[in-house]
């Protein structure tokens, strides 16, 4: 999801639907869905409803009900950390551009692509085009706002822009923020966004010294107590905030632990499918488990809860599919770090599938984006057992090559490839649990078949030339396969 996400080590704040799982039957092998159960409390309720810090929010960050319509600025940065050596500054424009049109009444009523030399500086253009630039945002009046399409700006930056231009200027933290907050269902994805949001107020609120705001809303104002500046009080007001988000994403951590506990007792095999936005995830998701709940849309960050989804392999084994949230480029590290368990059952899952847009003309940059971030996330020896998947096989051109690749091309729309997916994510989750392939000859009506059942995959069951037999074909665990020996020791059966 997310380019630089987890940076750091995965922490142990909670993320998304940690509430516990309910299976349809005791016996998991026969099921094929899990559903959720809310137990967010009424405190986190009034946390997120709180109408006098939503009024805050639309006062510091300048962002109407109304929306805005933007003239959207691409910096082509041609030397230095931040240049770009995998996309170029028009695909990354396209991009910017997707991300506001994904936002309800934002539009981009014009764009351009400059020239930046010095992102780290107060100016970030020449002054040439710095000049270029303030007249044609100055001379268009259809302009209520404009996006200047680098990871965040500085105090010193924003305050500079905004006075030149007169509108307000926004960053891809402010935008890709206002879509989480937008596309954000469960009260577990809203705190996680509450808490990412915290920095960027801090960051608004310090464009203003004290007084500065109080004169701008009508007079030096005190609030919240004698002696209490506007801008002390909103500064106290995002503390007590932080505090109390942090404590509702504990207790939900703690939820999220005991359900990992539960589905390791179990011995429930996972696959996280990540990769970039709008790659196929959950289309993928839905064609591979069948669960028509899923409804995959065509648009950036259309998942923001990380959700399970059981399905079944070839062989009959039950497996959960872990749907994420996508990556994208150019995202600050403090918006990201309040998602870092967001990732987190990528980082345990027994097989990570990685989709790709084959089709998209930034494919091989989405690519890299996605790698060097898991590569921050997952031990050395996971990533080269990643399984990389070219989607929308059926958008692209027919001369596209795909002989010499390990990748396994897809659709997952037209279900082209789906079955060579599906044995490669069962051989590799075989290989990654440590599981045995046995076949068992077991008397015919006795108990032996309702245990393997129980305790193991059974792929298939034929009758023995002997009646008195059974075949049975099962994946087992290799202490399952102790327990089955020392159970039935003394009963007539063989194994291979």
């Amino acid at each position: 999801m997310l380019s630089r996400v987890l940076s750091k080590k995965v922490t142990g704040i909670g993320f998304l639907s940690f509430s516990k799982l309910r299976w349809l039957s005791n016996r998991f092998y026969h099921s094929n869905e899990i559903y959720i159960e809310n137990q967010s409390s009424g405190n986190e309720s009034e946390l997120l409803n709180d109408s006098k810090y939503k009024n805050y929010i639309r006062e510091i960050c300048q962002i109407p009900d109304a929306g805005h319509q933007l003239f959207v600025i691409q910096p082509d940065i041609k030397s230095g950390a931040r240049r770009s050596k995998w996309s170029t500054a028009e695909l990354r424009l396209q991009e910017t551009c997707s991300l506001v049109e994904t936002l309800p009444m934002w539009r981009v009523v014009g764009k351009k692509i400059v020239t930046a030399k010095r992102p780290g500086t107060a100016y970030i253009f020449g002054s040439g085009t710095f000049k270029v630039l303030t007249s044609m945002i100055c001379s268009s009046r259809n302009v209520s706002a404009v996006l200047l399409s680098i990871d965040m700006l500085s105090r010193q930056q924003l305050e500079m822009l905004q006075k030149a231009w007169g509108v307000p200027v926004f960053d891809r933290y402010t935008i890709v923020l206002q879509i989480f907050k937008d596309h954000a269902r469960t009260k577990e994805s809203k705190l996680q966004i509450a808490l990412a949001e915290i920095p960027f107020l801090r960051n608004r609120l310090n464009q203003f010294q004290d007084g500065q705001h109080d004169q701008q809303v009508g007079g030096a104002q005190l609030a919240g107590g004698a002696g209490q500046t506007y801008l002390h009080s909103r500064r106290l007001i995002l503390q007590d905030r932080e505090m109390k988000l942090r404590k509702a994403l504990s207790k939900l951590e703690n939820q999220r632990s005991l359900l990992r506990k539960e589905r390791l007792k179990r011995k429930i095999s996972s696959i996280a499918v990540v990769g970039y936005t709008n790659s196929g995830k959950t289309t993928l998701i839905k064609a591979l488990t069948g669960d028509s709940k899923l409804e995959p849309k065509d648009c950036l960050f259309a998942t923001l809860d990380v959700t399970a989804h059981a399905g079944k392999l070839p062989n009959n084994m039950t497996a959960l599919f872990m749907d994420t949230v996508g990556f994208i480029s150019d995202i600050p590290t403090n918006l990201i770090d309040a998602f870092s368990a967001t990732l987190e059952d990528a980082v345990i899952a027994d097989v990570i599938v990685h989709v790709r847009d084959i089709s998209h003309p930034d494919t091989e940059s989405q690519k890299r984006n996605v790698l060097q971030t898991l590569s921050t996330m997952l031990p050395a020896d996971k990533l080269p057992n990643i399984i990389e998947v070219c989607n929308k096989i059926d958008l692209c051109s027919s001369d596209i090559s795909i002989e010499e690749t390990s990748s396994i091309f897809i659709s997952a729309t037209s279900g082209r490839g789906l079955l060579q997916l599906r044995h490669e994510i069962q051989h590799r989750l075989i290989q990654a649990t440590g599981q045995l392939k046995k076949k068992f000859k077991i008397p015919n009506g006795g108990p032996h078949l309702s245990w393997l059942y129980k305790e193991a995959t059974v792929c298939g069951v034929e009758p023995h030339e002997d009646v008195e037999y059974l075949i049975v074909d099962t994946v087992i665990s290799v202490s399952a396969y102790s327990k089955f020996k020392s159970y039935f020791s003394n009963s007539k059966y063989k194994d291979s």
